[in-house]
């Protein structure tokens, strides 16, 4: 449940917010904007836009899942 909430999120803030500087790889710069941008949300929008799972929680399940993403694109990372 968390994780399909927080894709919807994650493609909303791609659609909405995001903005591509084109200095790393499209998806480099979008999942370390959208590990920012949870970060500096405040409390209340953040229980605003995902009313029912605690903001520490949503912070946590993001923190891990931006850990998964670069343990698996390791190498490309280390290329740029």
């Amino acid at each position: 449940m968390i994780k399909e909430k927080l894709d919807r999120m994650f493609w909303k803030y791609a659609e909405e917010k995001f903005v591509y500087g084109g200095t790393y790889p499209y998806y480099t710069e979008l999942v370390f904007a959208f590990a920012d941008y949870i970060e500096n949300l405040s409390e209340e929008e953040m229980a605003r836009q995902v009313p029912d799972i605690a903001p520490a929680q949503i912070r946590r399940t993001v923190r891990k899942g931006t850990d998964r993403w670069l343990r698996h694109h390791a190498k490309t990372m280390f290329i740029l």
